[in-house]
């Protein structure tokens, strides 16, 4: 029988993918641990301790200067779980404590904006990534894309290990919609400019005026910064009797969601790695994406989705309306999406092959 392993997780216990992770070790016999700067998830399946600080991973820079107060803290955490495998998440506020401290030997995944936007806001941020993938034993990222990204601060290999999906969630058996009068569109993403939801605003906007007779509906779920100024952005352009806004929902709802869309428009500006087009396709629905690797890198172009340049309104109307015009192609690039993310993104293969990663380091060290 294989020995089970002590896992600490340096990362934010109230964060969706942070829950996946706990929750797969631990079901798998694992003793897991959750070091974080945020409040648990009250269905968080691990022990976690928080950090008493006032600074999180959404505060201005200057602010985050406490995280740094807690160095010892994590330290003396550590030394009295004294765990098999360290786990630190996210680069530029996790990875930058584990870095400050005298912990010797961790595992360091990178998430997107650590890698894409903190080290490009000045030169210390910049030297501070650095040294922040300098000191980290091991290397992962949740996409090639995002790695060869991260590449420019590190000459070092990085370890694949994509955020699975449940595929057992997230399926196309939850379709329960009938209305076959409506051509539903939309999307799962936090509101904020990165993931162009303006562009699915204009491009609707577009369909309504040149091809009144799609009925088209659009639900978009999600919060963020930009959430009042996009449903503005709605009114303005006069579509907001046909747009729906979800607000926040589960990963359970967000599964309905997707089965119940005839089409998933992911028009990103930047995307590390594509997870809601992931959950799409898991769902049977198949995408419009952005020309991005990290979202190419999620589906299979041609197949289960369609690309379009970042930004080209255009040619998103165009692609709507394609899936619109052939309902048979609809059903074939779902089917094909689905068949693509149990091949590939399968939450137990990804994080089968993690477990493997974690047991190879703590063998070698036995």
């Amino acid at each position: 029988m294989i020995d089970k392993m002590n896992i600490v997780f340096l990362a934010p216990a109230n964060n969706y993918h942070t829950l996946k992770w706990c929750k797969w070790f631990s079901e798998r016999g694992h003793k897991v641990s959750v070091i974080s700067l945020t409040p648990a998830d009250d269905n968080i399946m691990a022990d976690v301790y928080c950090l008493q600080t006032r600074a999180d991973v959404s505060s201005r820079d200057i602010k985050k200067i406490l995280y740094f107060t807690r160095v010892k803290k994590i330290e003396s955490i550590i030394q009295a779980i004294n765990p098999d495998i360290i786990a630190v998440h996210y680069a530029s506020s996790y990875g930058a404590m584990a870095a400050l401290s005298r912990i010797k030997k961790y595992f360091l995944f990178v998430w997107g904006s650590d890698i894409y936007s903190f080290p490009n806001k000045s030169f210390i941020h910049k030297a501070l990534i650095k040294f922040i993938l300098y000191r980290a034993c091991f290397l992962c990222s949740t996409s090639k894309a995002m790695a060869i990204e991260a590449s420019k601060y590190t000459s070092r290999e990085f370890s694949i290990v994509p955020f699975g999906v449940d595929t057992n969630l997230f399926n196309g058996g939850l379709r329960y919609r009938e209305d076959k009068e409506k051509f539903v569109i939309g999307t799962v993403k936090t509101l904020s400019p990165e993931y162009g939801i303006d562009y699915l605003l204009m491009s609707v906007a577009i369909i309504r005026k040149k091809y009144p007779y799609i009925p088209i509906e659009v639900r978009i779920a999600g919060r963020g910064s930009h959430e009042t100024v996009y449903k503005k952005m709605a009114l303005e352009l006069g579509i907001r009797d046909c747009v729906s806004w979800l607000g926040f929902i589960s990963q359970k709802d967000a599964a309905k969601e997707w089965a119940n869309m005839d089409c998933a428009v992911i028009p990103s500006r930047s995307e590390s790695f594509g997870v809601s087009a992931v959950e799409a396709q898991a769902c049977e629905c198949p995408v419009v994406i952005s020309d991005l690797p990290g979202l190419m890198e999620a589906t299979c172009p041609g197949k289960s989705s369609i690309v379009v340049k970042s930004g080209d309104v255009e040619a998103l109307v165009k692609a709507i309306k394609y899936l619109y015009d052939f309902p048979l192609v609809r059903k074939r690039m779902g089917e094909e999406g689905r068949k693509y993310v149990i091949e590939k993104y399968d939450i137990n293969k990804c994080f089968s092959d993690a477990e493997k990663m974690f047991y190879g380091w703590k063998n070698r060290n036995d």
